[in-house]
């Protein structure tokens, strides 16, 4: 699991052929392979043994070379895990596209995904109704991104109470807009804003949100 450990020396392929192993722990609720160079291979592998890991809770596949292909990989293995509640793709360069696979392609039991890190950008409309928690820290949005998100805090269907934004290039205009989609949001209770140069006038679009606590209260 450690970056630049014994098993960081291990290549796509080598990761490949010892996952079939796995195969064997049936009763596996959660899994970690961070920092161990996974890639297309690797994931096709998973996609293989996943069916037979139904009891799977957690997946953590953090810091490795998973690209949009290896997201369509692993979410078609994913399909029959039923029970599985967190995917961690942390430190890896999924973009947009392996974003939407995931959205739209994980089973509905998934309530948490962490893509920190990555290579999002939110240059198209995605809706991120169906979390909730999403850690999306450490991509640079476009300047459109934001909407994207609002769009979702909005929808009276959003699930999302763990929002994590921080270092995502957003500012102050991208702050005012977060802020006015919170108005009748009655699920977020986490927001990370850290890190993304917002002054005093960004932070002041907030101050009527937190002050008024009708939709907390609702």
């Amino acid at each position: 699991e450690e970056e630049g450990g014994v098993l960081a020396n291990l290549n796509d392929g080598d990761m490949a052929g010892c996952i079939p192993s796995l195969a064997a722990c049936t009763g596996m609720r959660s899994l970690t392979l961070n920092y161990l160079n996974l890639s297309t291979n690797s994931c096709a592998a998973l996609r293989g043994i996943f069916p037979r890991m139904a009891n799977l809770r957690e997946l953590v596949l953090s810091g490795n070379s998973l690209d949009d292909d290896c997201t369509r990989l692993l979410a078609q293995g994913l399909s029959d895990c039923k029970q599985i509640q967190s995917l961690d793709l942390c430190n890896n360069r999924i973009s947009d596209n392996g974003l939407d696979v995931l959205v739209q392609s994980l089973p509905t039991s998934v309530d948490a995904l962490y893509l920190a890190r990555n290579d999002i950008t939110l240059a198209r409309h995605v809706l991120l109704l169906r979390f909730k928690e999403l850690y999306i820290g450490g991509n640079s949005l476009c300047p459109g991104g934001t909407q994207v998100i609002a769009s979702s805090l909005a929808n009276p269907e959003c699930r999302l109470e763990d929002l994590d934004l921080y270092s995502c290039n957003i500012g102050d205009e991208g702050t005012a807009t977060l802020a006015d989609s919170l108005r009748n949001n009655q699920r977020l209770t986490l927001m990370s804003l850290a890190e993304n140069n917002i002054t005093k006038e960004g932070w002041n679009a907030f101050s009527s949100i937190l002050c008024d606590t009708s939709s907390i209260n609702a």
